[in-house]
């Protein structure tokens, strides 16, 4: 057994996670993850556990550090010193490689136990597949949370393969793309090599047409069309918190509702903090939001920062029906750290500021959605489309149709703005109603409840996106049971282990 990081074994790990990345915006070659985890898996097949754990680290260092690389920028519009932001984005980097190296270190103990006791192969396709969801999950929710780039993301434009979503989650189709990957690895290693190409392609073909059945079931799933005004302002992000530039956003908005108004929509949507300020504390500002809704016409929501009692503020999503302010506000869920507010301000406050004036915000708890007595719309607010329970709480609770207000701008002209409106995809998939995103700088757009992308907007453009929707009050599997199959895949990864353990105190 070769063991250590040698040429060959760097090149391979270098090619996993470069394979890996090219799958993701703006590469967008999606086909590629379905291989690319093959030179890893044939490293840690050849190498012991401490250097299939440096060989992951590596991989999936190089997968995060391109995929996220513009970290850089962004904090460094924060911080203004690049030494800062490649110190916080390395950090970051390194941490999400962990999970790469902590998966391929037990993926090789388990293979180690599983040569030893002679046991089917099949078994640690099952292990890694089962193996890695869990590590996403994990990933998702630990500490604040950080699910940017899971690769079942990666297939957002395989709209087919994507629709056990509606039952899964992005979980499923992660677990199907580390499946087949290593399938693939023993179809070319292994014995009875033809068996796993065969499971491969007997898997992606009634997947396939299982999608297919389904985008035609769901693509205009509802009785009634409605429709819907996507603006997309383009603020800059240096001018949306500049006191000297806020009469000059406030007219281009007004400008804007006037050219809405000709469309006649149902429905108006604008971009997170749009306003420039607080409401309700700014009345001059509250009533321009009523002004705007009035000449807009519809239903609209804004986003925008909330004083609640004088005391806490909130990122909020606001609803207008003419001129009456509608209740409830839903609350931001999540918010971004460094962003909305500092971890561990005691030793980082000194090292890293906010990205915006109004300093740390309250964090909300509701999942309220509004009600205009023909329109149920639940708002998820910027990384409130990372976290797949937010969404469904919303139709939980009776939202017939999502959305989501974010401001990208300070992703700037990056791959950031794509990998983050990709989510939406499967948010719409797993509950099976139309997702309408309006961002500031980009990517808006209007997504059908098969996943489908029926319009979007170009990045860092003023657009004004006109189109139709449908509402529904369907629930799937997901949004009525949640992350099922992550627990499944906990429960296989504990049956093998036990069954391992087990096997080897009767052979002893």
């Amino acid at each position: 057994m070769k063991i250590g990081l040698n040429s060959k074994n760097t090149i391979l790990c270098l090619a996993s996670g470069l394979l890996s990345v090219c799958a993701f915006p703006k590469f967008n070659l999606f086909f590629l993850m379905w291989i690319a985890f093959v030179p890893l898996v044939f490293v840690i097949m050849r190498t012991n556990a401490i250097s299939s754990f440096l060989c992951g680290f590596l991989s999936g260092f190089v997968f995060n550090a391109i995929g996220l690389y513009w970290l850089v920028p962004m904090l460094h519009f924060n911080t203004g010193s690049y030494t800062q932001s490649i110190i916080a984005s390395c950090s970051l980097w390194i941490y999400l490689a962990l999970y790469w190296g902590i998966w391929s270190f037990s993926l090789q103990k388990y293979i180690s136990f599983q040569k030893k006791n002679k046991l089917s192969n099949f078994f640690v396709v099952i292990f890694g597949a089962c193996l890695w969801v869990l590590l996403e999950y994990i990933k998702t929710y630990f500490f604040t949370g950080f699910p940017w780039m899971l690769i079942g993301y990666s297939q957002f434009e395989f709209t087919e393969i994507i629709q056990i979503a509606e039952f899964t989650g992005v979980y499923g189709v992660s677990f199907l793309i580390l499946f087949c990957n290593i399938c693939f690895y023993f179809f070319i290693e292994g014995k009875n090599k033809k068996r796993y190409l065969y499971l491969v392609l007997t898997f992606i073909i009634l997947f396939t047409l299982f999608g297919t059945y389904k985008i035609y079931k769901f693509r205009l799933l509802g009785d009634k069309e409605y429709s819907v005004s996507i603006l997309q302002p383009n603020i800059d992000q240096y001018k949306k918190w500049d006191e000297d530039y806020r009469q000059e956003i406030l007219s281009n908005l007004k400008k804007t509702a006037l050219e809405v108004s000709e469309f006649k929509a149902d429905l108006v949507l604008w971009s997170e903090t749009v306003l420039p300020g607080i409401v309700p504390e700014d009345d001059n500002l509250y009533s321009f939001a009523k002004e705007l809704a009035v000449s807009a016409g519809g239903f609209n929501i804004f986003g925008s920062f909330y004083n609640e009692d004088n005391e806490r503020i909130f990122n909020v999503a606001l609803g207008f029906k003419g001129a009456d302010s509608y209740n409830p506000v839903h609350k931001k869920n999540h918010l971004v750290p460094f962003g909305e507010f500092i971890p561990f301000r005691k030793f980082l406050a000194r090292f890293f500021g906010i990205l915006n004036k109004m300093g740390d915000v309250d964090k909300g708890s509701d999942a309220n959605v509004f009600n205009s007595g023909e329109l149920f719309i639940g708002a998820t607010i910027c990384s409130e489309n990372f976290f797949p329970d937010i969404a469904r709480r919303f139709v939980l609770n009776g939202a017939k149709t999502l959305t989501n207000h974010t401001n990208d701008a300070w992703f700037f002209d990056t791959a950031a703005p794509y990998q983050h409106f990709m989510m939406n995809v499967f948010r719409a998939v797993e509950n099976r109603k139309f997702v309408l995103v309006s961002a500031n700088t980009g990517i808006s757009g209007i997504i059908e409840s098969s996943g489908i992308i029926i319009d979007k907007t170009e990045v860092s453009k003023k657009e004004l996106l006109n189109g139709t929707f449908f509402q529904n009050d369907f629930k799937t599997f997901y949004t009525k049971f949640g992350d099922v199959f992550v627990n499944i895949c906990s429960l296989v990864l504990l049956v093998l282990l036990v069954f391992l353990r087990f096997k080897r105190r009767l052979i002893n």
